[in-house]
């Protein structure tokens, strides 16, 4: 520690590090070493314990409650501007309201390579010695608006000149042209000196198209993607780009809310209504409601960008809270929506047909027609894997995984060779030659994932080319890129797909939508599965038709259930109408929108350890005197999935009326629960705020 002379002045600096400890540590700043002033937002290298880290520098003071001579000093500062003043404050506020510290929120948003000191010089010298990085090439485009487009963008565009904040919903049929429409807008926006934009997908494979949409419509305006999907050196280069103000566009996921980006001037949260934009580890944020905070905070448009708005967005906008803007006709010229068809599979049963393959005579025979033509054909499954279990048909034995309440799934690796996977803890194990129960050596797969349904269909149009694209097929780096390609290409005849296929691709010649298996999300304990499953069906369905090459595309939905709210409303593209229904259905049991939620997690090696101490934290929680009177918590349960990766799972959930009221609900417990904590070592807990699914 270097000492200060009596002349020089105390200056002590309050650090933010990533550590569960709720509190900001003091350092000593010695500015004749430093040789600069503190600056709030300002990144340092500091000593915490035993180890070196970096921390960002939050409060400045000249005294500090802790004796100045064991203070340690500030190490040294890193060669960047201080952190934007918005994420700094969207940094407090989601600390306070997802109840984590402020260092696990804002720290991990600094990409990996800035928070180590000693790359700190290379980082800076090669930014130096580089040259500015080439706007990638893509084929400019000039934008065309039909006049619905155009009235949108103007609207839009009188909220960007008045530089105040705006929450807006765009709800545009599938096909309508959203991405156009608000690129136009952003055009407006990038005229003033300087202005940056972020736009979110949900989704990293859908950043490569999107890139090159906005490299086409912004050929002289560089571009930063953030993703978890980059190379450090690759991420600590795109963040810089957009901290720096280099990067007038930022695209990205959920994690680009975090991104540093001093001169924003307008967000889009594209396919608003996605889970992925959710944390599910972590700081549990979302990523959309956080890019609302922001642009509230600092006084700008948001644009919220779907076909399918989620409930609690569609609500907003119509208690005007949000301005909804729609757009309800295809951009296309002679472009129109496709034809739902309802197929009743009870009528298949009826004609005695097994239908071990899960497809319908009329969905087979349309495949045909299609491939005849020389037109697309999807299929969407939303199972990855060969089979979801396989089973002993002797004795009832089913491969369940060792580790979790859940099935191992069949998975084919090649023709010969087949292994059960777990999806939830990622086990991997062979399959047994006999049962383990009884011996039988007849095995049975039971159910179909992506995997079987391609091999049914290779084998059922042997000169069809198939593709298949899930989470296996994509794994490796560039491999989504190449089969989104290859889709594109006209490649493909008939496309076999789960969820990652429906969001936001534009399959010009896809003239056929074939789902399978959607019935079970109609029967899930989740009181939001029929809203996303009217979702996912509503962009399943939007990729069909998307261009005159196709004519009249169509959609075939095989069902057990016609009569379900979620196909008939999509039957007739009633999104509205799908909305209000279960709009009424949660305002009379009193669910979000209608209330306010917050899951506390616990788990523990046994259950018996996870549920006492959310009982016993419960039980305090409720007789503290300070606990608002329109707050309820449930009883403690255990999980839907109990046991992942060898944990066993407990849950009790707090609701309000009130926002307020439940955030002091939870601080109270919280306060019981670290408590609790002490008493019971082992047992690990969270608090989630808004959870999406219970």
């Amino acid at each position: 520690m270097s000492f200060l002379h009596n002349s020089e002045k105390i200056i002590i600096v309050q650090v933010a590090i990533d550590s569960p400890v709720n509190k900001l540590f003091d350092y000593q700043w010695n500015e004749s070493e430093l040789k600069i002033k503190p600056q709030r937002g300002q990144v340092v290298a500091i000593n915490f314990g035993r180890k070196d880290c970096v921390g960002v520098v939050i409060n400045i003071n000249d005294s500090t409650e802790h004796d100045l001579n064991k203070l340690k000093d500030v190490q040294a500062i890193a060669p960047i501007s201080q952190l934007a003043e918005d994420l700094l404050g969207m940094s407090e506020f989601a600390a306070s309201y997802y109840q984590r510290t402020l260092g696990e929120v804002l720290l991990p948003a600094i990409p990996k390579l800035w928070r180590q000191k000693n790359k700190w010089e290379i980082l800076s010298k090669e930014r130096k010695n580089k040259k500015a990085l080439k706007v990638k090439d893509a084929p400019i485009k000039e934008i065309v608006l039909n006049a619905e487009q155009q009235e949108i963008v103007n609207e839009l565009a009188g909220k960007t000149v008045n530089q105040e904040y705006s929450c807006n919903l765009l709800q545009g049929v599938t096909g309508s042209g959203k991405t156009l429409t608000y690129l136009r807008w952003l055009e407006n926006v990038l005229e003033t000196p300087g202005a940056q934009a972020l736009i979110m997908v949900p989704e990293i494979n859908l950043t490569p198209q999107m890139e090159i949409a906005i490299q086409g419509a912004f050929p002289d305006k560089k571009v930063a993607v953030l993703h978890s999907g980059l190379t450090d050196r690759s991420r600590a280069d795109q963040w810089l780009s957009a901290h720096t103000g280099d990067a007038r566009i930022i695209l990205g996921t959920r994690m680009a809310i975090m991104a540093s980006i001093p001169n924003l001037k307008a967000i889009v949260v594209d396919e608003e209504h996605d889970l992925s934009y959710k944390q599910q580890e972590g700081v549990r944020y979302s990523a959309r409601d956080l890019a609302i905070w922001r642009a509230k905070k600092i006084g700008i448009p948001v644009l919220l960008v779907s076909a399918t708005p989620s409930l609690e967005t569609w609500f907003n906008a119509e208690e005007s809270r949000y301005q909804k803007l729609t757009l309800s006709n295809r951009a296309a010229k002679d472009s129109e929506p496709p034809i739902i068809e309802l197929i009743d599979m009870n009528q298949d049963r009826k004609t005695g047909s097994k239908n071990d393959h899960g497809f319908s005579t009329y969905l087979l025979d349309s495949l045909q027609k299609n491939i005849d033509f020389g037109l697309q054909s999807l299929i969407y499954i939303n199972r990855r894997g060969y089979s979801p279990v396989i089973s002993c048909e002797a004795c009832g034995w089913i491969s369940d995984c060792q580790k979790c309440s859940a099935h191992m799934v069949l998975h084919k690796i090649s023709d010969h060779k087949k292994n059960l996977c777990c999806h939830h803890c990622g086990l991997i194990k062979q399959i047994p030659k006999t049962c383990p129960e009884c011996g039988n050596a007849d095995l049975q797969p039971v159910g179909k994932g992506t995997q079987k349904v391609e091999e049914f269909l290779v084998k059922t149009f042997p000169h069809a080319k198939i593709l298949r694209i899930d989470a296996d097929t994509t794994r490796k780096k560039g491999s989504a890129d190449n089969l989104f390609g290859a889709v594109h290409d006209g490649e493909a005849d008939i496309i076999v797909g789960t969820q990652m296929i429906t969001k936001g691709h534009d399959y010009k010649a896809v003239s056929l939508v074939g789902v399978i298996d959607a019935d079970a999300s109609l029967f899930s304990q989740d009181y939001r599965a029929s809203e996303r499953l009217f979702a996912q069906l509503m962009q399943v369905a939007g990729r069909a038709g998307r261009s005159e090459k196709t004519g009249q595309s169509r959609v075939v939905i095989q069902t057990r259930y016609p009569n379900a709210a979620p196909y008939t409303y999509l039957k007739t593209n009633d999104v509205d109408g799908f909305l209000e229904e279960i709009k009424s259905e949660r305002e009379l049991v009193g669910l979000p929108p209608f209330s306010y939620q917050a899951l506390v997690h616990a788990e523990h090696k046994t259950l018996l350890a996870a549920m006492d101490m959310l009982r016993d934290a419960a039980k305090f929680t409720k007789a503290d005197i300070n606990l608002p009177p329109n707050v309820l918590l449930s009883d403690v349960i255990p999980r839907a999935m109990v046991r992942v990766a060898g944990k066993e799972r407990a849950q009790v959930l707090i609701e309000s009326s009130n926002r307020q009221s439940l955030q002091l609900a939870i601080q109270i417990m919280q306060h019981y629960l670290t408590e609790q904590n002490t008493k019971r070592k082992g047992v690990g807990w969270y608090i989630e705020r808004d959870p999406i699914m219970i």
